[in-house]
């Protein structure tokens, strides 16, 4: 009998989410350069991986982990996205929820150099970050992730190095959060 009452109990817990699936909302997430040693090149070529959320969990630890995303491109070339451009690598229809983190997973970055016209691999720094957001029934939130290409050459071996410089989020286009603020 407890074990009815206990499964009856987390069914119930579902089914509100299953409701409200005619309510999904949208997430895009972009990429953009952040201007740092970007003007060292010619071409920037980022291959993306994977791009995953985590969802919050609270009082939810059945639904930990990372909820992996289908990506629009996989790869891009960031000295074509600077300033205010973004290039979209994933937009879609999500059930409303609140996530607390987003990982960008490159496979590989490589550049054109313009002084030479040599390629060069780039160290990529880039990895998961704590950014609470949510996705609400017919809104859209938007996330753009500013990577920064770093020239490092006066710490040899290394040349450049790909970070994650900050993002910033935006529901139904008004911004919500920028850092680094400004």
């Amino acid at each position: 009998m407890v074990y009815f009452v206990l499964i009856l109990a987390v069914l119930s817990l579902g089914s509100p989410a299953a409701a409200q699936q005619g309510n999904n909302g949208f997430l895009e997430v972009r990429v953009k350069d952040h201007r740092e040693a970007i003007e060292d090149f010619s071409r920037l070529d980022v291959a993306v991986e994977a791009l995953s959320i985590s969802p919050k969990t609270g009082l939810y630890f059945w639904r930990m982990g990372w909820k992996s995303l289908n990506l629009s491109i996989e790869k891009v070339d960031l000295t074509k996205y600077i300033g205010q451009r973004s290039a979209t690598i994933f937009i879609g229809q999500m059930a409303p929820s609140d996530y607390e983190a987003i990982h960008l997973k490159l496979k590989a970055a490589e550049g054109v150099l313009k002084k030479d016209k040599g390629r060069t691999s780039i160290k990529n720094m880039v990895g998961p970050i704590k950014l609470s957001f949510s996705v609400k029934p017919k809104e859209t939130t938007l996330i753009i992730l500013d990577l920064a290409v770093m020239d490092i050459s006066d710490h040899p071996p290394l040349q450049y190095e790909l970070q994650l410089q900050g993002y910033e989020l935006y529901n139904n286009s008004k911004l919500v959060e920028k850092v680094p603020p400004g």
